[in-house]
């Protein structure tokens, strides 16, 4: 099974293949983020990057990749960037529901989301 992917457009003026986002981070992206990746590995440096790489059998594909790890333990630091991964990727924190009963019979349901 072939596995290269052909681009299906070409540029109107030069006719040459235009490559796709997915194909663009695939080539130029990615060895960088291998680069960025071992660097913040080597230091302990957390960080999250999220890329919007659609294409045309996913219009919402997304690459993102996040190291929780940091040199000075902060936890306050690292816990917003899983915050910010999980919002990345589409993750729904559950809402607290209140109900109060209030002494005329009637109610007030109140949703807090997160």
């Amino acid at each position: 099974m072939d596995l290269e992917r052909k681009p299906s457009h070409h540029h109107p003026k030069e006719g040459r293949p235009i490559m796709n986002k997915e194909q663009i981070y695939d080539e130029q992206i990615s060895p960088l983020m291998t680069d960025i990746i071992a660097v913040c590995k080597k230091h302990k440096i957390a960080f999250v990057a999220s890329f919007a790489i659609p294409n045309d059998e996913d219009n919402d594909l997304r690459c993102t990749t996040a190291l929780f790890e940091s040199r000075d333990k902060s936890t306050e630091d690292v816990e917003d960037f899983r915050k910010a991964c999980s919002i990345l990727r589409g993750e729904r924190q559950s809402p607290m529901m209140m109900t109060v009963d209030h002494g005329d019979g009637s109610k007030t349901v109140t949703s807090i989301l997160g």
